[in-house]
């Protein structure tokens, strides 16, 4: 009863650890997953601010230049002279001054946006009839922009009032902006810095911006596995074109999160590896409690019904000599029995007392080469002594090599072997102690008998403390359940091994190696 309440001990304390390291675990994953879900998106975001605020000046640096190329080609236009304003006082466009428009015409622009520079009625595009007629009441030396789709080409104008009141369309070179652009950016921002920034065309152009489209990619070609991490779209009179943030390479966000994701399968593969030894380590602890704590109970269980025997016929041939109820040859009898029953307690507090020299390590071992047939003599003088009721074969090959070990332990090895062989075979005990050479140049000692045998599943048991068989047999024998454990971890004391062979209803052999002096 008490080993099964200690069972569900185990169990609810097991299932307390289970809830209390699970749990938190389960929680960290999920807590893990969304985070590194939402990594990528954040460090999208961050690029994307980052980025659109580069972009902001960068716009603010291609109006700039826009301005510029507009103020370049007025002053190349004042430089070259003529006479008479484009634009007198009988209207916006009174008449034209075909002297200034040759001359216009024929002067360099003065700047590498600037495509030509005419009269606005030189054109030809309806388009700047209405751009010119505003910028003739603008004062001098100011401008404005303008843009046509005309004959299925987008051109942008400059329409400037000059110094030298004339008004003229000065055409900016698309294909040139595009190209200003990098270089503008690489003014601004640093050599080291990975973006490339570049000026798009309309996402779905007609067909002839598309070939423009594909113009500015030629000025400004992507780079390859480039990832857009922001977009500007640019005013008048670029409208419908988009400076855009590229950044070379891999994906940085998916890069990142690639990275992260790793490491954090990587942290979670260790975590529940450790999570799994943990709960490993643990049952194996707690069935190795809970396996020590039923052995106890069964030790307790048998010792006290060991004890309880001799100690009841002690007491009971004490009461009897006592009251005088026997004389001579019974009283000497009572005296025998009570001399044998003292020496079974004597025998079962001194294997406690050496299993407990032997855990604690306060059992020396003095070691010296020893002959095995002295050994065996030794064995036998004290297997003689004890008056088990039976006697043994022995068997010895000749040229046995000597073994180094502590004679008073060994035999006390070799004879738990023979009490357990007397105690578990019949009426026609055949019990042979046998000394022969073993595997690896050692030196077996074998214990045979002719009794039940072990049980397949309780052969490596038999070996631990306080375990006992359990058959009618065991039950009907007296035993501590600690002869072959002492007899096990002295073998193991001086080396060697001990090992077992069984064959139900047939016996048992226990062979002990042990290594030569040698």
């Amino acid at each position: 009863m008490a080993a099964t309440s200690e069972l569900i001990d185990f169990r609810r304390a097991f299932l307390w650890l289970l809830c209390g390291m699970l749990l938190p675990s389960v929680a960290l994953v999920a807590f893990g997953v969304v985070a590194v879900a939402n990594e990528r998106a954040a460090v999208e975001r961050r690029l994307e601010n980052e980025y659109d605020a580069r972009l902001g000046v960068l716009k603010d640096d291609v109006d700039a230049r826009l301005q510029a190329a507009a103020t370049s080609a007025a002053r190349a236009v004042d430089s070259g002279g003529g006479s008479g304003p484009l634009a007198g006082g009988g209207g916006p466009l009174a008449r034209p001054d075909a002297e200034a428009d040759r001359l216009a015409a024929g002067r360099k622009p003065g700047d590498p946006l600037i495509v030509s520079v005419t009269s606005p009625e030189a054109r030809g595009d309806p388009a700047l009839v209405e751009p010119a007629r505003r910028a003739a009441a603008l004062p001098r030396n100011s401008h404005l922009f303008a843009s046509s789709d005309s004959g299925g080409e987008r051109k942008v104008y400059a329409v400037v009032h000059t110094a030298s009141d004339r008004v003229i369309a000065a055409q900016i070179d698309l294909l040139a902006v595009a190209a200003e652009v990098p270089r503008l950016a690489a003014a601004r921002f640093p050599k080291s810095e990975r973006g490339v920034f570049r000026m798009l065309a309309p996402a779905a152009p007609p067909p002839p911006l598309a070939t423009l489209r594909r113009l500015l990619e030629e000025v400004a070609p992507p780079s390859g596995r480039a990832t857009v991490v922001a977009r500007r779209p640019l005013g008048p009179p670029l409208d419908g074109f988009t400076l855009a943030a590229e950044l070379s390479g891999d994906d940085p966000a998916a890069t990142l999160a690639f990275r992260n994701r790793t490491w954090y399968i990587a942290l979670l593969v260790l975590l529940y590896a450790g999570i799994g030894i943990g709960f490993g380590l643990t049952i194996r602890e707690m069935r190795r409690a809970y396996k020590l704590s039923r052995l106890k109970t069964d030790f307790v269980a048998n010792i006290s019904h060991e004890l309880r025997t001799p100690l009841t016929s002690v007491r009971l041939f004490a009461e009897t000599l006592r009251q005088g109820r026997v004389q001579g040859a019974e009283q000497q009898e009572c005296l025998d029995q009570l001399a044998s029953e003292a020496q079974r307690l004597s025998g079962m507090v001194e294997k406690l007392l050496d299993w407990s020299r032997l855990e604690s390590g306060r059992k020396m071992l003095k070691r010296e080469p020893t002959d095995l047939r002295g050994l065996f003599d030794h064995v036998q003088e004290i297997f003689r002594a004890q008056q088990l009721g039976t006697t043994y074969q022995t068997e010895l090959d000749p040229g046995l090599p000597e073994i180094a070990v502590d004679r008073d332990a060994m035999a006390q090895a070799v004879l738990n072997l023979l009490h357990n062989a007397v105690k578990y075979t019949g009426p026609d005990k055949r019990i042979r102690l046998r000394g022969r050479r073993g595997g690896d140049g050692t030196v077996a000692i074998e214990v045979a008998d002719n009794g039940v045998g072990i049980r397949p599943y309780e052969r490596k048991r038999i070996f631990e403390r306080f375990y006992r068989a359990d058959d009618l047999l065991s039950r009907h024998t007296e035993g501590t359940g600690l002869g072959l454990a002492i007899a096990k971890r002295i073998v193991e004391a001086h080396g060697g091994r001990i090992e077992v062979e069984s064959q139900e209803g047939k016996g048992t052999t226990f062979r002990i190696e042990l290594p030569p002096t040698a």
